[in-house]
């Protein structure tokens, strides 16, 4: 409790610009210090995200009307969510990440591999490695729990070597790359669901505020197509090579550095994998008439049963 009150404490000092970074410290890993804290910050985490998702829910019945489905008010409410962890922890990391002395040039991300510099943190951004890990963890959870995907199994596989990534990237001192790759991934995510959220009231609303909210998801999407394609083809690449690459210049490869690698190739290839589904999306409105589909979120039963829905309405 008492470090996670210190580093909580820190990282509330940096967001608001209160206090310096102090001083660097290595990981506690006696006593499992490190560990408990995790658990504790993502126990944190689950209970805030599931009350406050319990919150949203009457006002997503509100806004997209009583006809709408339980399954569409929940998913309206898990985007709502998501929305708002995603755009939290972009800020966090544009506040706290850039900062750091390391930051540029990608060389400094390594050069003091063998100083034993690397294992050294500040309390603010150990506290925002720590909420990340939390972050994804409870995710694993919380997906078992909500409505069930399209991409079920991929969003398990990205959170669980999401994890793996963090955790052995903190053991073994990667936690610069680690805080840069965190920085690069998460922006993308909220204009996705800003217009999956668009995109719910439009379906429900018609008329006048539906055709506003149609409208209003085609630009949040094409807005998180170019932060994907930038942030997560263009940057994040980079990232995969310095760490394969550049990284081999500064010290000798042992079984973390590899294990390091191939997580960070393994989350490289699901960002293709749904920068494909993107593309299947965008030629999909370029053939038809303008209207985007989110190919990543919905499964075939609810999609079956919103057409079994349709003919009754346009009755």
């Amino acid at each position: 409790m008492a470090e996670t009150s210190r580093i909580l404490c820190a990282f509330g000092g940096k967001l608001f610009g209160v206090e310096s970074e102090g001083k660097l410290r290595a990981p506690l890993f006696d006593g499992h210090t490190d560990l408990l804290v995790f658990a504790l910050l993502s126990l944190g985490l689950f209970f805030a995200n599931w009350s406050l998702r319990l919150a949203v829910e009457p006002v997503a019945r509100m806004l997209l009307g009583k006809t709408s489905t339980k399954a569409k008010v929940q998913k309206f409410a898990q985007s709502a969510l998501e929305m708002v962890f995603y755009g939290a922890f972009t800020v966090f990391g544009i506040l706290v990440v850039p900062g750091q002395e390391w930051f540029w040039p990608s060389e400094r991300w390594w050069s003091d591999y063998n100083s034993g510099k690397m294992m050294l943190i500040s309390d603010a951004l150990k506290a925002y490695y720590l909420l990340y890990a939390a972050r994804y963890s409870q995710g694993i959870v919380s997906v078992l729990i909500e409505h069930k995907r399209k991409d079920f199994w991929e969003m398990q596989v990205h959170h669980v070597v999401t994890v793996a990534l963090i955790t052995v990237s903190y053991i073994y001192g990667w936690n610069r790359v680690g805080s840069v790759v965190m920085v690069l991934l998460d922006p993308a995510d909220v204009p996705l669901h800003a217009a999956k959220m668009c995109k719910y009231i439009a379906d429900a609303r018609g008329g006048r505020v539906g055709k506003a909210c149609q409208t209003a998801a085609d630009v949040f999407f094409v807005i998180f197509m170019l932060l994907f394609a930038v942030m997560r083809l263009g940057l994040y690449p980079y990232v995969v090579w310095s760490a394969h690459i550049e990284a081999a210049a500064y010290f000798h490869f042992g079984r973390d550095a590899y294990v390091c690698v191939v997580l960070l190739y393994l989350l490289l290839g699901l960002q293709v994998y749904w920068f494909a589904l993107i593309l299947k999306v965008a030629i999909r409105v370029v053939r038809s008439d303008g209207v985007v589909e989110d190919v990543r979120s919905d499964d075939e039963e609810e999609e079956e049963e919103v057409e079994k829905l349709e003919p009754k309405k346009n009755k």
